[in-house]
């Protein structure tokens, strides 16, 4: 098409038409600008194609890692009602302490207090999400992931502070008691166990640790609201955008 203007707005030239050449090197110059707009218009369709094809390759993997952290800190969660669940039962009265499975897991584990001496914690989702957050393309799972970042935070620091005092508390403790766990695993009886936890340091220390566990498990369980929102906001998302 504009090697067939470019012919005619030769001949146009060769016969002194300047008004006729004028208009056919117009008309060239209309065409050039359609194809040039027509060809953007292609690339920016092409590239809005592969932002929305890495869009939602983003919101699997971070659904994959959003499912990944609910069975991850599910864990976190039991693991801390069980020893909530051992202070409660240190800090019972004497004649209240019975001898159920409480004691005989800590016959098998004689020589520490609790299950876990520490937790470990991190999220897959906010390692992988912060560097990717820019490249998504909903602002609603933007939010949703901002949210949920920032309560990992608060989760995080909880579980640190645990992790913190129970090394501080419970390691002179159980230096102190080496001995009668020694004896406790010779010996399982509910005299032994009482002498340890009747142990005014010990009581008061495992009164400082239970509420750090309260603690952990506020923010744990709010985190695990805002895994599930995250999880429903991502599934929604990718069910729309196939």
């Amino acid at each position: 098409m504009i090697k067939f203007f470019r012919q005619i707005r030769l001949k146009s030239m060769e016969n002194n038409k300047t008004s006729r050449y004028l208009k056919y090197a117009i008309g060239e110059i209309i065409l050039v600008v359609i194809g040039i707009l027509i060809a953007l218009q292609i690339n920016n369709w092409n590239e809005e194609r592969k932002r929305q094809h890495n869009d939602l390759q983003l919101c699997e993997e971070l659904l994959n890692d959003a499912l990944a952290d609910s069975i991850f800190y599910q864990s976190r969660q039991e693991g801390l009602k069980e020893i909530k669940s051992t202070t409660q039962y240190i800090l019972e009265k004497p004649e209240s302490r019975k001898t159920d499975s409480v004691i005989l897991r800590i016959v098998d584990r004689a020589g520490n207090f609790f299950t876990y001496s520490g937790f470990r914690f991190l999220s897959n989702v906010v390692n992988n999400g912060k560097y990717n957050i820019q490249e998504l393309q909903s602002k609603s799972v933007i939010n949703t992931l901002r949210q949920y970042s920032l309560q990992y935070d608060y989760v995080a620091a909880s579980i640190k502070r645990l992790n913190t005092i129970n090394e501080k508390e419970l390691v002179p403790l159980k230096k102190r008691h080496m001995n009668n766990f020694k004896q406790l695993k010779e010996t399982p009886k509910i005299e032994i166990l009482n002498m340890i936890y009747d142990d005014e340091a010990v009581q008061k220390s495992t009164f400082i640790i239970d509420g750090y566990i309260n603690d952990a498990l506020k923010h744990l369980n709010v985190f695990q609201k805002d895994n599930r929102a995250l999880i429903k906001i991502l599934r929604e998302r990718i069910n729309n955008g196939t």
